[in-house]
């Protein structure tokens, strides 16, 4: 009787060993045209949210605009933009996509610019920091 159960374990064994199992998925054409859509939106969508560091927000124009000197001189090739929200103007650096990209090179700025922040920025796709 062992032996028996041992034989046909072993031809089970042999024929599932034998026999592969095909799966053929159908796609409803709603579903496809909904992918290619999305597809086509993410290529056609140049901005993303990301993140920029904003090393100072003040109502004086001249502290801004000596802000934006030190930090030009201090990183030439780093991208700089400032903007006037009345009354405040703030001088927003870099481009990223995560928060955790420009934690290192906030830190380095907080040596300099004790007040820098990250915050939430549209930003080109062009213009992200890569590592």
């Amino acid at each position: 009787m062992k032996s028996f159960k041992y034989i046909i374990a072993a031809l089970l064994l042999v024929f599932s060993y034998f026999t592969e199992a095909q799966v053929t998925v159908v796609e409803d054409e709603q579903v496809s045209q909904m992918l290619r859509n999305y597809q086509s939106n993410e290529r056609a969508e140049t901005t993303i949210k990301g993140y920029r560091i904003q090393i100072i927000t003040t109502p004086d124009r001249r502290k801004m605009e000596s802000v934006r000197a030190k930090f030009t001189s201090m990183y030439p090739n780093v991208r700089m933009e400032w903007e006037h929200v009345s009354p405040y103007y703030q001088v927003r650096v870099g481009a990223y996509e995560t928060k955790m990209d420009l934690m290192d090179f906030m830190i380095d700025l907080k040596k300099q610019f004790r007040d820098a922040i990250p915050v939430v920025s549209d930003i080109e796709k062009n213009e992200l920091v890569v590592y």
